[in-house]
């Protein structure tokens, strides 16, 4: 129970969804003292909405030591099926997993939590902020708890990951501009005489929509939509309803039974146009939601909170450049619409009525999954290996991008291994004392030195968040460590000493501005 009064911390985080949890674990990983405030005493497993967790957050997670047990809690999809007989090929994505998992979204949930715990973030479970103000060294957050309590808790910044219905977003008065997609949408979690034989059964037509995917224990989740009966979202689930969509779209119901658990809800698309207002950040569906076709949803939201975590512990330590914080918006925010945008055309792919136009629709689908080329950007994005973030001009061709897993030379052997802890990683071609000294020594406190497993010329700086911050293949051994020791201060702050004198470096302090 919170204490009456005044509490104080580094982070304040709204919201304990996969969003808000990744982000504690970071923050805590790194060292930021982190509270997370959940207006809801517990979790139940019925409430879980997503079900995909895509290859590029596979990798985030593997980075932060959870995916290998999260991967045996679900099964592996390494195609997904779009419109029609078109399928979109997962299985030649690059990296260590080329699937999606399909696992309900309390396991994920389940092992982030158990992770920011461990790392030592502080879950406050029945408290609600009900206010919230900030100035220029802070943010105020009134919290009311479920037994009638209430305390004011202050912290240098403040991170709305509290869902669609975001209080934090309110309080700033952001609009959330956009439009209700579908309505409607039922939900039911049931049991199945007779099991579908692909792990994920999609199907549309002139009916509506339906989807089965398994909970992993012998129950399911059916989502469906009918066309003809769009009933407010008070209105209870009828399972003759539901059956019946199911056997027009799927051509069968599986034998569905005894549900445990029905609901209905509608689908938005819609963005806030700034993900940062002053010391106050929005992340996951407080700052967008969208169709849920694709499975984009909770995995926008998690690659959100890896952007922002390194950035804000940065920041709270001291090291972060004026601009750091700035470039959350300026990342995140396209990558959001792109997602909206994406998911929206696949719903309205999905929900064309006319028999002609879906005919065509199925017939461009199949045959844009048969190039090569475009079957790889489609896979690049559903599976999320191929968002990248702006690099200036004349940058290396890496800059920007995905980072690959790739091998290194002594423990942990793989990049993705020393990604945990928040630490920039300089990744090198070959021994050089004067580079060793720049990354092991200068910044050591921010920045890992390793040395590639195999044969390169490029040498590259990774941020924490798997992306690749600044690369070269410059060879002159002077050169190269001028150019190496550029991108540290660039991107890290000043060097130990310089921070220990006491030196005043751009990017050591500055005033909070609105975004």
């Amino acid at each position: 129970m919170a204490p009456s009064g005044t509490t104080t911390g580094d982070v304040a985080v709204v919201g304990a969804g996969p969003t808000g949890l990744m982000l504690a674990g970071d923050l805590a990983a790194a060292g930021i003292g982190c509270t997370v405030f959940e207006r809801r005493e517990a979790r139940t497993t019925g409430e879980t909405r997503a079900f995909a967790v895509h290859a590029r957050t596979m990798e985030l997670l593997d980075a932060r030591g959870v995916a290998a047990e999260l991967a045996l809690t679900g099964q592996r999809v390494g195609a997904l099926r779009l419109v029609g007989r078109s399928r979109l090929e997962l299985f030649r994505v690059p990296g260590r997993f080329p699937y999606v998992l399909v696992t309900p979204q309390y396991e994920t949930e389940r092992l982030l939590r158990e992770r920011a715990l461990a790392a030592g973030a502080r879950i406050v479970r029945g408290a609600e902020v009900t206010a919230l103000r900030q100035d220029a060294a802070g943010v105020e957050v009134d919290v009311r708890t479920r037994a009638g309590e209430s305390f004011t808790h202050r912290v240098s910044y403040l991170v709305g990951a509290d869902g669609v219905g975001s209080t934090v977003r309110r309080a700033l008065g952001l609009p959330f501009p956009g439009r209700s997609a579908v309505r409607s949408v039922m939900l039911a979690d049931v049991r199945l005489d007779a099991p579908p034989g692909e792990v994920l059964t999609v199907g549309a037509g002139a009916a509506g929509f339906a989807f089965l995917a398994p909970f992993g224990d012998g129950w399911y989740r059916v989502i469906a939509w009918n066309r003809r009966h769009r009933a407010p979202d008070s209105e209870p689930v009828d399972m003759d309803e539901l059956r019946e969509v199911t056997r027009r779209v799927l051509g069968g119901d599986h034998g569905m039974r005894d549900p445990r658990w029905t609901s209905r809800f509608h689908s938005d698309e819609r963005q806030v146009p700034a993900y940062r207002v002053g010391r106050v950040f929005l992340a996951g569906d407080a700052a967008h939601v969208h169709s849920p076709l694709g499975g984009q949803g909770m995995n926008t939201g998690l690659q959100d909170a890896a952007n922002l975590g390194w950035k804000l512990a940065a920041q709270v330590r001291g090291w972060a450049p004026p601009w750091l914080l700035d470039s959350y918006h300026a990342e995140r925010y396209p990558v959001g619409r792109f997602v909206l945008r994406g998911s929206g055309a696949l719903l309205r792919l999905a929900l064309v009525e006319r028999a002609p136009l879906r005919a065509a629709r199925d017939a461009a689908a199949w045959a844009l999954t048969r190039v090569p080329p475009v079957a790889r950007r489609l896979a690049g994005a559903v599976s999320g290996v191929a968002i990248a973030y702006p690099a200036p001009r004349g940058a290396h061709r890496l800059t920007g991008r995905r980072a690959p897993d790739v091998p290194l030379s002594g423990t942990p052997g793989h990049l993705y291994g020393l990604l945990g802890d928040g630490r920039f990683v300089l990744v090198v071609a070959a021994n050089d004392p004067a580079v060793t000294y720049l990354a092991a020594k200068m910044w050591a406190d921010r920045v890992h030195y390793a040395l590639a497993g195999r044969a390169t010329r490029t040498t590259a700086l990774v941020r924490p968040d798997g992306y690749v911050a600044w690369a070269t293949d410059e060879t002159a051994p002077d050169r190269r460590a001028t150019a190496i020791r550029d991108a540290l201060a660039h991107w890290c702050g000043p060097p130990a000493h310089e921070r220990r004198q006491g030196r005043r470096v751009p990017g050591d302090v500055r005033e909070e501005g609105r975004a």
